[in-house]
């Protein structure tokens, strides 16, 4: 049976804040079913409750009301299916890159197929001849393709992926794009985008999730008709990339009602 597939089942959270006894509604009936292999990306303005959402896949949050289900399982924590990768790429300064690729491996029985595994990897995104280098000798571009590397060498079934390339500039942060194209089909696992950059979301997705500003909800589900290898000036690029920008622009302004 394919893993990865996600499903979310209303799923609403609230956090209570410190300072008052007042509650903030970060998300409000999530609804959502995501099939094993898929690419889907969710857009939304800061504070709509991406991150949180992401939290509550991986297990680092519980829903106040609703499930979050992993292959059929109720998520009650963190697993080893279920891979993240942060805007800051964490790596350890005082190991290698090999080192950090393989630091979380050392436990596993299949040692020896998870380092050859991480070998592949390294190749597939041309860092194999840095295996011995430091996180301090390499450029953002490089440290962010090891920190992905690192988290699929464990060969999570989802890859969920929080601003990844946030920090990168323009140039990089499209090659490490078409590297994580690579890396999805090779590995077939399910990956979850949180992203800020709408080009970068059609680039990359089978599917777009527009999410409203605070409570975040999930205003449109747009499936990407596009072949990979997409070129950015396609006019089906483009229509995508307004379609969703509109989305958002509505989003907000049906947010700025609701406050008033």
């Amino acid at each position: 049976m394919d893993k990865g597939a996600i499903e979310l089942k209303d799923v609403t959270k609230i956090f209570q804040r410190s300072d008052t006894e007042e509650t903030l509604t970060a998300l409000n009936h999530i609804n959502l079913s995501i099939k094993p292999g898929e690419f889907v990306s969710f857009v939304g303005a800061s504070g709509c409750g991406k991150s949180t959402l992401m939290r509550i896949i991986t297990g680092l949050e519980s829903p106040t009301k609703g499930e979050a289900i992993c292959d059929g399982e109720v998520i009650t924590g963190t697993s080893a299916k279920r891979g993240l990768v942060f805007q800051d790429h964490a790596l350890f300064p005082w190991l290698t890159v090999w080192e950090n690729v393989i630091f979380g491996l050392k436990s596993q029985k299949n040692l020896s197929e998870k380092q050859a595994l991480a070998e592949e990897l390294l190749k597939l995104v041309e860092l194999e001849k840095f295996k011995k280098t430091y996180p301090s000798q390499l450029s953002g571009g490089m440290s962010q393709r090891v920190a992905l590397i690192r988290a699929l060498t464990t060969e999570p079934d989802v890859l969920l992926m929080d601003e990844p390339l946030g920090a990168l500039d323009a140039f990089t942060r499209m090659n490490i794009q078409d590297v994580l194209i690579r890396l999805w089909e090779t590995q077939k696992n399910t990956m979850i985008l949180i992203t800020h950059d709408v080009d970068e979301a059609v680039y990359l997705s089978q599917r777009v999730i527009v999410m409203s500003p605070r409570p975040g909800r999930i205003i449109d589900d747009i499936r990407i008709d596009m072949n990979y290898n997409r070129n950015r000036s396609h006019s089906d690029f483009l229509k995508y990339r307004n379609q969703i920008l509109e989305r958002l622009n509505l989003a907000h302004e049906e947010s700025l009602e609701y406050y008033i």
